[in-house]
């Protein structure tokens, strides 16, 4: 059920694909790739470089580091079986 919609979705996003682009001439397809590869190149270029200018930056912020405190548990007959109250 859900496949056989899925598998008509697909069809129909293809074929509307397929119809607006053959109304654009090559020359055009060529002018719309470029401008989306420098589009997407130029935003992948800015996610990576200000990715790294933000290593080793909290923002004021400094992780604490806390110790392992111990469990404290109450006197149950499981922790204690031989232990009659």
């Amino acid at each position: 059920m859900v496949g056989k919609f899925i598998m008509k979705a697909q069809a129909w996003a293809d074929e509307r694909l397929r119809r607006l682009a053959g109304r654009i001439t090559p020359d055009m397809r060529v002018v719309i790739v470029l401008v989306m590869m420098l589009a997407f190149g130029g935003l992948s270029v800015y996610m990576t470089v200000s990715a790294i200018y933000r290593i080793g930056r909290n923002d004021g912020r400094e992780t604490g580091i806390e110790h392992i405190r111990r469990l404290q548990l109450s006197n149950d007959s499981i922790i204690n079986p031989f232990n009659k109250q």
